[in-house]
């Protein structure tokens, strides 16, 4: 089956490796999202990444996965066992799906949202990388896309712009450079919809 997606059949360990990782480390980034003093999640689907991790952490028999805290809670690391999430990994991912899937198909809604909520509890320990979280948290990202200029039939550069605003608006300057076609066409679609607009 996994050759039909590009996937070979010995690349399905490390395709699942990353993956649940990927997961995991969402579920740990997205901490930031839980309010300790109201017992909170802001997201769902954070909610839900976190769970999914608390249900691998809390069930495990062996040491599948690790939190550890660096330093004097300068940094941590989240250690995923390749090995042992092949093999009872894999099988607890098997149940996680089942149980979720049972109580969503069947409308168990108070047992489900029960057993939700008890693998969505914060313990101390994960306050503290909380924490961490919060203190290594970056400003948004700003969606600034550079621009490439053809110079030559062969020789095609990229206009690099600092990630601020200024660089946005640089952006957007040269890919849209101001003339009376542009103005005619930004005037035609103001005047056809400043009737509906409150500015």
């Amino acid at each position: 089956m996994y050759p039909l997606f590009g996937i070979e059949d010995e690349d399905v360990g490390e395709m699942l490796w990353v993956n649940t990782l990927s997961h995991i480390r969402k579920g740990i980034i997205g901490l930031s999202l839980f309010n300790p003093e109201a017992n909170k999640w802001g997201q769902a689907h954070t909610q839900g990444a976190f769970v999914f991790t608390m249900w691998i952490y809390k069930n495990q028999k062996n040491k599948i996965l690790e939190f550890e805290i660096i330093g004097e809670n300068e940094d941590f690391r989240i250690h995923l066992d390749k090995d042992l999430l092949m093999t009872e990994g894999r099988e607890l991912l098997r149940q996680f799906l089942i149980v979720l899937q049972t109580y969503k198909s069947s409308g168990a809604n108070e047992r489900g949202t029960k057993w939700f909520n008890e693998y969505s509890e914060v313990s101390d320990f994960l306050l503290k990388v909380r924490q961490i979280v919060v203190d290594k948290k970056l400003p948004r990202g700003m969606c600034l896309q550079n621009n490439l200029v053809r110079y030559t039939e062969e020789c095609i550069e990229p206009i690099n712009y600092p990630e601020k605003m200024q660089g946005i608006i640089l952006s957007y300057a040269d890919r849209y450079q101001f003339n009376k076609k542009l103005y005619k066409n930004v005037m035609g679609i103001w005047n056809e919809h400043k009737a509906s607009l409150k500015v």
